[in-house]
């Protein structure tokens, strides 16, 4: 049962016809995708499309994650201005107080909830640690 078919052509044969990379255009030093098949002009092009609608999709992201944290900050601090943007004459102290009372208790608590991370995450890296060390000991030498 020997089989006699002929070896696949190598990559540099001249019997085998090359996929990419397109040749060159001598006026732009561009590649030149007229020379590639409608097949593959059609691959590029839905590579192209795919890398741009990334492109613009993080560009978007960054860029409504700011609006958000911006429109956030606003409705934060809301309350110290009227209905037209102006601020009172008499902004009340008390309010304002509040407000850094509030903000400052949400930094505690999310700084604690921080710690409570953390420590789990040093346990959990030492019970790992002890395991892939009880693993390595227990594995066949070979």
């Amino acid at each position: 049962m020997s089989d006699t078919s002929p070896a696949p052509p190598k990559f540099d044969s001249p019997e085998r016809k090359r996929l990419s990379p397109s040749a060159e255009n001598p006026e732009t030093g561009r590649r030149d995708p007229s020379s590639l098949t409608p097949h593959q002009r059609a691959l590029r092009t839905a590579m192209v499309d795919a890398f741009n609608a990334k492109k613009a999709r993080r560009f978007l992201e960054r860029h409504v994650n700011h609006i958000n944290t911006n429109r956030d900050l606003a409705e934060g601090i809301k309350f110290l201005f009227d209905e037209h943007g102006r601020p009172p004459p008499n902004a009340p102290l008390e309010d304002i107080i509040d407000e850094r009372r509030r903000i400052d208790y949400q930094i505690m608590w999310f700084e604690g909830v921080l710690m409570e991370l953390r420590n789990r995450l040093v346990r959990v890296r030492e019970v790992e640690d002890y395991a892939l060390e009880m693993l390595s000991r227990a594995a066949p030498e070979d």
